[in-house]
């Protein structure tokens, strides 16, 4: 009989379908035509969720009836179904072939859970599953009508129990029914390659194989499910409102249809399900819409463990969000109280802001990489590709539709596609919870926002799927190289997040605490930003001792964990260190404004600064914890800046990893002391944050290394270069909450005596025949010549001979401290002229000289000597045995290769003759002191005066 069967449906298809195996099928070409907009129950595929079904009501819930749809948004329905209607001809209804396989995409948001009811194993439901399954794991009910092939009339229907059995390796849920003898399937899954929507596949059993009743094909199918099964949470509509169907939501409520017939699929070699495109759509009917979207509950949690128990330590911090479902008991079998509780709306966004001062370790960039989109494949089925090394932490996924613990993976630092630590492109996380057992890879990506001052951050999973999740756990790997620094005191520190549900109703807000115990080593942590400690270690000192050598100058700033972040240096050399600048560019304003706008790597491999402005080189070691990165930059001679003469450029291209953050600028200005001319350097503020990353500076060690640029004093005595380090202290973004710390580097050259000392002095008077002659008022002239390599002058003094007394008279105008110090001398106090030649500098300094206020009897003669630095040289003028004295003291310990001083004559002559110079020699005396304590004594130096007649 059965083999009669199959042959007169196999003849019934043949009529139905005169078509070659190169043609192309549709579900229109098996299941009855459907009649948008104007649906009706007779059209080829209904389905939705019902409050009533017969033998409750008279009819079936379907597009007609309006009123028996159920409407409550995260609500759990009392049925839901599926209908399918097979393509016919008349007369009857005779179908046009045999359905084999049917596919139903169930809406977005839509939930089935197993969990909600006892399964039936696989083996009990296949031996016998009315006596084997338990009672408890009946979820729904299939109505087979079949239609007789001759006449063309229903056949049936037929009844069959559906169970809620456990799914086979692959499959997130799985339900049988037995027709006929037949185990029937729906297997079910999740679309996580697109949109998460859930949906379930039927291979429909041949004919041949059905009892007798069925002595045709299969005409239609009704599938209905208690929704309320079980614990009463077996289905769960969405917790979106979008408004009506066709009107305001669209296709978000519908549920789709995939189907494909015997013949389609074994003689025309089709390839289901992409063969029966395009799909049938069931819409909610006209007129309803979700309905109680205000009444959604939503009431999340956030819990997070630090991690550490030190502070500004490195911190395997673990957030989890939680979110209540209902859930009721089982085993006391469907619905009640439960089932008619709207169950908690499914979040869309989740953002969560660690506390301040948490941010990004730059130590976790050591050996890590980065995975490619591509490689992460999300929107695909392509297996995780990422690298081992960009895993960075796991993730555990509690949902209710699967039994806990299912759903587990891996959390992988995602590929850098922006340097704006604000877009949230610049640092991503790519989340991966998976389940080989029940066929699911859930692929998230959490965009991270890194607060450019702070480094705060705040990671962004958008448009999460609408499923049901109870718990989202990410926990970050520990140790040395863990992604995140605990903060900085005992705290509490405050998590927060923003969660907006897919429901219209207001975000919710929680936040939570943790405290931490210890500062690093184990020390009482402190419980403010302000009492932290703040000690560094510092030191500035050449490489090689050896007195008025040049050698390689290095500055070394170490801090430990714990302590405040590095934000400022101010120091002032040892006297006696300086430069040569002599044929050294500057690196230019538009340079460094180019290398701080570019990427690390392109500034790594062509600096915006010339190569000739190269002076030096950096280490700045980053990252808390025992494994700090490096990174590497360049010391650059640059311009004015801030007020300072010149200034130096500190360019670090900041990669660190697979990161590129762009390229960090520090300048330096460099101050030089008038009158000592020692070097006074004042950093800008350090970034304790760039890029986002809170870099956590665990040293900085500089060496200005250039070829014969730094010059060691020529002084034998113990010298120190001292200052200060700026600290965050209670704020490191507001430099007037900054802290203190005074530094100093005792140093002392060697082999100072070694130096020779050897200057020459020349001086004359200047002007015509008359100037020689008692009473006049001649200019004064001296030149100073000393030999590269030798000791410099500390202290020069030269006593004029007695005939040349000071014209007192002839001070008038004085330049007041007042005046010197805002550089606004009258030129009234202008009495001459000096320039100094050095083997430092490209071009002479050179500038007036001033008679000064001093607290001397007498105001002291002060030479201006400006150009590339700008200096000062005081000498006070006294007398002894009678005679015109001046000494220069302190003399600053930097080499000058000739200095002449030019004084003038006539009515701002400071001197006048007591007798006729050409009556016999003046000589005046000198006596020099040099920077390693030599002494120059030359008691008869001559005064050349003009030809006498």
């Amino acid at each position: 009989m059965s083999s009669r069967i199959g042959l007169f449906g196999l003849i019934a298809v043949a009529i139905a379908f005169p078509m070659s195996a190169a043609a192309v099928a549709s579900t229109g070409d098996i299941i009855a035509p459907q009649h948008p907009p104007a649906y009706t129950p007779e059209d080829g595929w209904q389905a939705g969720t019902c409050v009533a079904e017969p033998p409750e009501v008279p009819n079936f819930c379907s597009v007609a009836t309006s009123g028996q749809f159920f409407e409550t948004a995260a609500g759990h329905p009392q049925y839901g179904f599926t209908q399918f209607i097979v393509k016919h001809e008349p007369p009857g209804k005779k179908p046009v072939g045999e359905v084999k396989t049917i596919r139903v995409d169930l809406p977005v948001g839509l939930s089935v859970n197993p969990q909600a009811t006892p399964q039936c194993p696989l083996a009990d439901f296949e031996a016998k599953p009315v006596s084997n399954c338990p009672p408890e794991s009946v979820v729904g009910e299939s109505i087979v009508t079949g239609s007789d092939p001759i006449l063309g009339t229903e056949v049936g229907p037929l009844h069959a129990t559906v169970y809620n059995i456990v799914p086979v390796q692959g499959e997130p849920a799985r339900f049988g029914l037995n027709i006929g003898g037949n185990n029937v399937y729906l297997r079910g899954s999740v679309a996580w390659d697109s949109d998460y929507h859930e949906g379930f596949t039927i291979d429909v059993p041949p004919l041949a194989s059905l009892e007798p009743l069925f002595k045709g094909l299969i005409l239609k199918n009704r599938l209905t499910f208690k929704g309320r099964s079980g614990d009463g949470t077996y289905l769960t509509t969405p917790s979106t409102c979008l408004g009506e169907a066709a009107v305001s939501s669209g296709t978000a409520y519908s549920t789709m249809l995939l189907a494909s017939s015997v013949k389609e699929e074994e003689q025309l070699g089709y390839q289901f399900p992409a063969s029966a495109e395009p799909r049938f759509e069931s819409p909610i009917p006209p007129g309803t819409s979700p309905k109680s979207c205000e009444t959604i509950p939503f009431e999340p949690a956030v819990d997070v463990a630090p991690g550490a128990t030190a502070t500004n330590s490195p911190a395997g911090v673990a957030v989890d969000l939680q979110l209540p479902h209902i859930k009721g008991d089982a085993s006391k079998g469907g619905g009640g109280k439960v089932g008619e509780k709207q169950d908690s709306s499914n979040v869309k966004d989740a953002s969560v802001t660690l506390p301040p001062y948490m941010g990004l370790n730059p130590s976790a960039a050591n050996g890590l990489q980065t995975c490619s989109d591509e490689q992460f494949g999300k929107g695909t089925k392509n297996p995780v590709a990422c690298p081992a090394a960009s895993k960075v932490g796991v993730v555990t996924v509690e949902t209710p539709p699967l039994p806990p613990g299912s759903l587990k993976g891996e959390v992988f630092v995602g590929k850098q596609l922006s340097r704006d630590p604000l877009s949230g492109e610049e640092y991503r996380i790519f989340v991966d919870a998976e389940s080989a057992r029940y066929g699911i890879s859930a692929r998230l990506i959490g965009n991270v926002k890194a607060d450019p001052k702070t480094g705060r951050l705040t990671t962004t999973i958008a448009n999460n799927p609408q499923v049901p999740v109870s718990s989202f756990r990410l926990d970050f790997d520990d140790g040395p190289r863990a992604v995140v620094s605990s903060p900085p005191i005992c705290g509490p520190s405050a998590t927060t997040s923003s969660l907006v549900p897919w429901a219209p109703i207001a975000p919710a807000a929680p936040s939570a605490d943790f405290s931490l115990t210890t500062a690093p080593g184990g020390v009482p942590c402190a419980k403010t930003m302000a009492e932290r400690p703040f000690s560094l270690g510092f030191a500035a000192k050449p490489v090689a001792s050896r007195a008025g050598a040049y050698s390689p100058m290095t500055v070394n700033i170490a801090r430990a964990d714990g302590q405040q972040e590095l934000k400022g240096v101010d120091i002032t050399l040892a006297p006696g260190f300086s430069g040569r600048l002599k044929g050294i560019p500057y690196c230019s304003e538009a340079a460094l404004s180019a290398a701080a706008a570019a990427a690390g790597i392109a500034e790594a491999k062509s600096p915006s600064c010339p190569a000739q402005s190269l002076i030096g080189t950096s280490v700045t070691a980053v990252g808390t914890g025992s494994g700090p990165i490096q990174i590497a930059g360049k010391v650059f001679l640059s311009g004015p800046y801030h007020g300072a003469p010149l200034s130096l450029a500190v360019v670090i291209p900041a990669t660190a990893g697979p990161f590129d953050l762009g390229t960090a600028v520090v300048r330096v200005a460099l101050f030089v002391e008038p009158e000592t001319a020692q070097i006074h350097a004042v950093s800008d503020p350090i970034p304790d944050v760039f890029g986002g990353a809170q870099l956590g500076i665990r040293s900085v060690d500089v060496k200005i290394d250039r070829d014969r640029f730094t010059l060691n004093p020529t002084s034998c005595d113990r010298l120190a270069t001292a200052g200060s380090l700026a600290g965050g202290g209670a704020d490191p973004t507001n430099p007037a909450a900054f802290s203190s710390l005074s530094v100093t580097t005792p140093f002392q050259t060697s082999d100072c005596e070694k130096l020779g000392f050897r200057p020459k002095l020349v001086t004359k008077l200047l002007g015509g025949p008359n100037t020689v002659k008692r009473s006049k008022f001649p200019r004064f002239r001296a030149v100073l010549t000393a030999r590269e390599g030798e000791a410099n002058i500390r202290r020069a003094a030269v006593t004029l001979p007695h005939s040349l007394f000071l014209e007192q008279a002839h001070i008038g105008t004085v330049c007041t401290r007042v005046q010197l110090a805002a550089r606004d001398c009258p030129a009234r106090a202008v009495y001459g002229h000096a320039r100094a030649e050095t083997p430092l500098l490209d071009e002479p300094l050179e500038g007036p000289v001033y008679l000064v206020s001093s607290n001397n009897e007498l105001p002291d003669l002060l030479a201006d000597l400006r150009g590339q630095v700008n200096v000062r040289l005081r000498g006070v003028i006294g007398s002894k045995n009678g005679r015109i004295k001046n000494v220069f003291y302190p003399v600053a310990d930097v080499p000058v290769s000739k200095f002449t001083l030019n004084m003038k004559g006539g009515k701002k002559g400071l001197l006048v003759n007591s007798r006729d110079l050409c009556t016999r020699p003046s000589f005046s005396f000198m006596n020099f002191k040099a920077q390693n304590g030599k002494r120059l004594r030359i008691k008869r130096l001559l005064l050349r005066v003009p030809a006498c007649r």
